[in-house]
């Protein structure tokens, strides 16, 4: 049984009300607090013993892009954009978390509930959005992935007993650096429901609410909404000081006891709101109108900023502002921004191509590209631009108003006459111009495309720095490689055992999280190359044999990433080391790499680096191991002679698939050692997605000098045809794919982007008989002792 205190009806509690309500508190030993402690239980996870603060992965966009992929990964063949974002929001987003500081954790009571600011305005997008949360796959994904998700889209100001704290954590957040902490972080203002990306911070939920609203679009009036409404009354009014004294509201003592009522005299008795402008920019400014305009009128604040406590790893951000205030934060602002653009063009975009995906458009929005689909192109750096085309003043004016009745009516505060309402409402929309225009929409932040690896590398480190450093170090290695589902994978060892830290992945948040067990392991005081290489060489192996039955003839490129720069050996196990280095390098011809030293041990790694393919890098310059990977062609490598001779031969049937944008090219390598002694065919077949261009050279001549052919629909060309190498020394070959011009039709899981053009390069080998090798030997020399002879003429 509970008890919840109300003031719906405007009144105080009278004496006699009082009284009962005390007894209830003697006989049932109920909390007026512990009323409010209902997280639902498939968050609890996320908020025992201090999860909220620990059990997440990042809070980046790369992570919410993995997150969201393994949900439609799962879902592909049963939910579109318009249920997958529905059912996200409605599953996952919960805001207005409050944190009870005097209430003790125990069985059943979290010290959390929803009773924060944000509570209100989120149950109404929730009532103007509709959602079936059970459609959400969420058994694809893990516990922590769950609660990462959660807290990534769910919209919270965590305040503790801040007084006092305001000028502390402005100055921590002026001072603060990448690896610099303050152990006072913990009492300044924490802002949750926030993402870092490569342009800022972000709350996705705006973005997510803004698209899941545009594509169940509703237009509907005040009346209307009130007379329907279905969502539970709010457990206390949201904390307006001293509103009794505030002569814009009607005090409590004489509130009209059917609010409903106060609409009717409404100036625009039609007026309607619109669920994408609730769920955006009107929504935002009604809760400063609601919670800031009854005290400060015209001096109502918004735009505050905070910083990471990690921009590597970034986990908690905290805001700085001295007045306090945290409605319509500059995340939020942006964010809302950001999802009115969106949401002007989505339905468009979902009719034209309705496979479209949810981190599809996440994922091109805020990348250096933009959104380039359908002749458009809107992008997160020409804010700007977007803004004045999908916001005018008129409109702005009108939703913020009827955000603003609304939520006042949900937070029982009913305004003295319309003109006092519309007054603040003008107040903040004023605030909000100067703030958009002078602060936000002012620079152009457009860039030059990043260009990012594509590999799959394998990491061992030996322990020289701390763990804290090695985690950055590492996570910064995943962005900057581009740790992805559609791009590269890592895997890591230990620098001693040899043991996966990380099995190979192009999951980023699996190696988020195997990092921050990095806490957990024996940390490594040397690197033993002996053990890891043997370890690497045997994992080499075994990939390669399970690509080859099924007839795979190719991967990304493959690279050993050695991070010791403390790393010493003996000359003895420098010669262990160089045998084995030798006998991987036989096997695997075209694998890279790369050692991460210092001028301290460079000497001794030299011997190491035994081809072109291999990189000695000093520190601390650790951006030049993903300036190098970037370089790195992909891998082509024909199925070995066992399989040739132990399977029915057919025509073609080893191959690889792939995808490629209209402004990528992509590059493979048939290293020379896979050619000697070998007849090879290799075909390019393009499916019909668009047109591409396939060119082709050796390691002889220059890119100059390639050789293209243009493929259209459907098309299929020999690039390379009964290619054979009678030199001692053969080259290696190259292909190249690039040129795409898209007809919008990848709809797979295997797209990254609608607008990308699927491929196949198949590859036909056969040896070169000893009767054949014969004839062409003696036919070589017969050719040389020809020429000897007319020289010497």
């Amino acid at each position: 049984m509970s008890v919840i205190l109300s003031v719906a009806s405007g009144n105080i509690l009278s004496l006699r009300g009082w009284i009962f309500f005390i007894i209830l508190l003697i006989f049932y030993g109920i909390s007026p607090t512990e009323s409010q402690l209902r997280i639902p239980d498939e968050f609890k996870e996320c908020y025992v013993n201090n999860n909220m603060h620990d059990f997440h992965l990042p809070m980046n966009m790369r992570v919410l892009l993995d997150i969201i992929r393994k949900a439609e990964t799962y879902s592909y063949s049963t939910m579109d954009i318009r249920t997958m974002s529905s059912s996200l929001m409605h599953r996952f987003k919960l805001d207005g978390i409050k944190h009870y500081k005097d209430v003790q954790e125990r069985d059943g009571i979290l010290p959390f509930g929803q009773s924060g600011r944000q509570s209100v305005k989120y149950k109404l997008i929730k009532e103007m959005v509709p959602g079936k949360p059970e459609l959400f796959p969420f058994d694809a994904l893990t516990a922590i992935e769950q609660c990462t998700l959660h807290q990534a889209i769910s919209n919270t100001i965590m305040k503790e007993d801040s007084r006092g704290t305001s000028t502390l954590c402005e100055e921590i957040g002026q001072k603060l650096t990448n690896r610099v902490l303050f152990a006072n972080l913990w009492n300044c203002p924490r802002e949750y429901g926030v993402i870092l990306t490569s342009y800022g911070t972000i709350a996705p939920g705006a973005i997510i609410g803004a698209i899941a609203a545009s594509l169940q679009h509703q237009n509907v009036g005040l009346n209307q909404i009130v007379n329907t409404e279905t969502f539970e009354r709010p457990v206390t009014i949201a904390s307006v000081t001293h509103i009794e004294e505030v002569d814009f509201i009607i005090p409590r003592n004489e509130m009209i006891h059917d609010k409903s009522m106060s609409y009717i005299s409404s100036p625009k008795p039609d007026l309607k709101l619109d669920n994408v402008w609730l769920t955006t920019i009107a929504g935002e400014l009604a809760e400063m109108v609601v919670y800031q305009g009854p005290i400060l009128d015209s001096d109502m604040q918004l735009g505050a900023t905070g910083f990471w406590n990690n921009t590597m790893r970034p986990g908690v951000y905290y805001l700085k502002n001295q007045n306090g205030y945290f409605d319509a934060t500059r995340a939020k602002i942006v964010s809302d921004i950001d999802g009115l653009i969106i949401a002007s063009k989505v339905h468009t975009w979902v009719n034209d191509f309705y496979s479209l995906r949810l981190s599809q458009i996440l994922d091109m929005y805020y990348s250096d590209n933009g959104i380039t689909l359908f002749n458009e192109n809107i992008k997160v750096c020409d804010r700007k631009k977007g803004f004045s085309y999908v916001v005018s003043r008129t409109l702005l004016d009108e939703q913020t108003y009827a955000a603003s009745h609304l939520l006042a009516y949900h937070n029982d505060i009913v305004f003295k006459s319309p003109e006092a309402l519309k007054r603040l409402v003008d107040h903040a929309i004023a605030k909000f111009s100067v703030y958009a225009n002078d602060h936000l929409l002012t620079e152009l932040l457009c860039r030059n495309r990043k260009r990012y690896p594509q590999v799959e590398a394998l990491i061992v480190f030996d322990g020289s720095w701390t763990e804290e450093y090695t985690m950055d170090l590492v996570a910064a290695l995943i962005d900057d490689l581009d740790v992805s589902m559609y791009s590269s994978k890592m895997g890591i060892l230990h620098g001693i055992s040899g043991q996966w830290l990380l099995n190979v992945t192009s999951s980023p948040s699996l190696a988020y999280y195997a990092i921050s067990n990095f806490r957990n392991i024996s940390w490594p005081t040397r690197i033993d190359l002996v053990t890891t290489l043997n370890a690497i060489s045997n994992y080499l192996n075994k990939t390669w044999e399970a690509r080859w039955q099924q007839h795979t003839i190719g991967s990304l490129g493959q690279a050993i990433v050695i991070l010791a720069p403390l790393a010493q050996f003996s000359e003895s196990e420098q010669q262990t080391i160089l045998k084995l280095l030798k006998e991987i390098k036989h096997l695997h011809p075209d694998l890279y790499f790369l050692y991460y030293v210092s001028e301290y041990n460079s000497r001794i790694f030299q011997p190491f680096v035994l081809s072109e393919q291999d990189r000695l890098i000093l520190g601390p310059n650790i951006d030049a191991i993903a300036q190098y990977l970037s370089t790195l062609p992909r891998t082509l490598k024909p199925v070995t002679v066992s399989k040739l001779d132990t399977e029915e031969p057919s025509k073609f049937k080893n191959k690889i698939e792939n995808y490629i944008s209209p402004s990528k090219s992509i590059t493979y390598m048939l290293h020379s050692q896979h050619t000697a002694n070998m007849k090879i065919t290799i075909t390019v077949h393009n499916f019909g997605y668009g047109t591409i261009k396939a060119c082709s050279w050796n390691q002889f001549n220059s890119e100059e000098t390639m050789a293209c052919q243009q493929l259209n629909a459907h098309k299929e060309i020999n690039l390379i045809d009964n290619y054979t190498c009678i030199d001692i020394r053969c080259p290696h070959i190259y292909l190249r794919i690039q040129n795409a011009t898209s007809f919008y039709k990848c709809a797979e899981m295997e797209c990254k982007l609608p607008d990308q053009v699927r491929y196949i390069i198949r590859m036909q080998n056969t040896y070169n008989s000893a009767e054949k090798m014969i004839f062409i030997n003696v036919f070589v020399t017969l050719y040389l002792y020809l020429q000897l002879a007319v020289f010497n003429i």
